[in-house]
Formats: C-alpha cells, sequence, structure tokens
C-alpha cells in the first residue's frame, strides 16, 4: 500500500491542507483513522489546552469544573488559542500539507483561513462529518472517564452551541468548497430523543455551573435572550429536513477515505 505521505512528497505544486468540520465526538479521527497519513503534519488547538491545562494542574473534567477551574480553564484556552495560530500561520508560511483537525464551527473563521490558504498556494479539501446531538453529548460526557482522564469533557453547553453551529454550516460549506468537499454521517444506530427539553434534562442539567456570581439584570437579560435564540435553533434543527438533507448527502467512510486520497494524489 503507498503511503500518503509518500504521494504527497511526490507532489511537484500546490501544497495541500484538509479542514475537518464536526461537533466534539462526531468521529472526525474515527474517518481519519482508515486513511495512511504517514507523517502528514496535523493541527489541533485541543492537543496544546490538554497539555496546558495538564501542566497547570487543572483537570480536564471540564464539565463539572469549579469555578477556580474555570477562570484557569480560559486563561489556559487563551494561551493555547494564541500558540495555535502561531503554528498554523508558520505551517503556511513553510508551505507544509497539514489536517486542520477543529470543528470549524464558525463560518466567518473558516472562509478567512481558505482565503489565506488560497492566496499561499494551498489546495483545500474539507472533510465535514456529522453525528446526532445526543451522540456529540453522550461522547463529550464519556470522554474524560473513558480515557482514564487523559482527554478532555467539555461543558455540555459548549457542545450544544457548537453542534448546532455547525449542522446549520453544512450547506455554507458544501457550496463552499464545491468538489473539494465530502461529509459522513456518523449517526447513531439506536433510538435518539428528539425533544430538546429532554436532551438537556439528560445531558446539560446535571452539569450545571456551580458556585457562579450572580449576573445584574442586564446581563441576565442577555444571557437569556441568548439562550433562548440557541434553542430555538436548535429546535429548528431537529425539526425540519437540514439533518435528513445532510444525511441523504453524505457518503460512506470509505466513500469519504477515497475521495480524500484522490484529493492528496
Amino acid at each position: 500500500m503507498v503511503k500518503l505521505i509518500n504521494l504527497l512528497k511526490e507532489i511537484q505544486g500546490s501544497p495541500k491542507a484538509i479542514i475537518l468540520a464536526g461537533a466534539p465526538g462526531a468521529g472526525k479521527g474515527y474517518v481519519l483513522k482508515g486513511l495512511d497519513l504517514g507523517g502528514l503534519k496535523v493541527l489541533n488547538v485541543d492537543n496544546i489546552y490538554i497539555n496546558m491545562l495538564k501542566q497547570a494542574n487543572v483537570s480536564l473534567d471540564l464539565k463539572n469544573a469549579t469555578p477556580e477551574e474555570r477562570s484557569e480553564q480560559a486563561k489556559q484556552m487563551t494561551a493555547a488559542n494564541k500558540e495555535f495560530k502561531g503554528n498554523v500561520s508558520s505551517t503556511i508560511e513553510g508551505k507544509q500539507s497539514f489536517v486542520l483537525d477543529g470543528t470549524a464551527a464558525s463560518v466567518k473563521q473558516t472562509e478567512t483561513l481558505k482565503t489565506e490558504l488560497e492566496e499561499a498556494g494551498y489546495d483545500i479539501f474539507m472533510l465535514y462529518v456529522y453525528t446526532d446531538l445526543e451522540r456529540s453529548l453522550k461522547q463529550n460526557q464519556d470522554r474524560f472517564d473513558k480515557s482514564g482522564g487523559e482527554d478532555r469533557s467539555l461543558a455540555p453547553s459548549i457542545v450544544l452551541r457548537a453542534w448546532a453551529s455547525i449542522t446549520q454550516n453544512y450547506d455554507i460549506y458544501k457550496m463552499m468548497f464545491g468538489d473539494n468537499f465530502v461529509s459522513v454521517a456518523n449517526t447513531s444506530e439506536d433510538e435518539k430523543l428528539g425533544d430538546l427539553d429532554t436532551i438537556v434534562d439528560k445531558y446539560l442539567t446535571p452539569f450545571t455551573p456551580k458556585g457562579t456570581k450572580p449576573k445584574d439584570a442586564k446581563t441576565q437579560a442577555r444571557s437569556d435572550k441568548a439562550k433562548e435564540a440557541l434553542n430555538q435553533q436548535v429546535n429548528l434543527l431537529l425539526k425540519n429536513e437540514t439533518i435528513q438533507n445532510i444525511i441523504n448527502n453524505s457518503t460512506s467512510k470509505e466513500g469519504a477515505q477515497s475521495k480524500i486520497k484522490q484529493f492528496l494524489s
């Protein structure tokens, strides 16, 4: 079997960038695992963030964090993002081919990166991995314990927000990347909860942050408004045809791997 890294070395011309899109727990790594990427550089802010949390002696069980831990986590996330941006910039400057392992929750940031890569002479591909909201929340909830404390579990409210943004971004990304786009639906075989209130009660309510300082009336009103807008967005996604459209237009893991190999070769 020819390793993809060897194919990349034979390429005369444009470096390659693969951008991953998908909610936490979607299974992006699972899809990539079937590809022999060899020494292809993988950029992931989580790796930096997790190392920084460990060095700061902060638990990776972020869903159960104390107020003090949440404050330290935010500080380390800022530092991790700064280092990550430097790594991405130096990789692009060096014309190195790479995989960007993230969520692509922000269309604006993804579009800006795509433009920067195009200006630097890159060929760009997006692998979009969809998963059910409940599966995303469950995978996140179990991640810390299943890893023996070596991997992080995010606050479930962050997972909910990311899932909503990424699911809503599907058509935008499909149009943005054109032929260099493939999606995989990594969905659960089990019966899924379809009611947001039930999902919230099961996966978010048990991890409601404790010990938070009371908000003033204005701040609380903004928070309530944002929460209501997010709930409306998620409810709409759960009830309209967006999800079925993603599933219908997705390919198998093997199909996605084949398309990525073609892109890299």
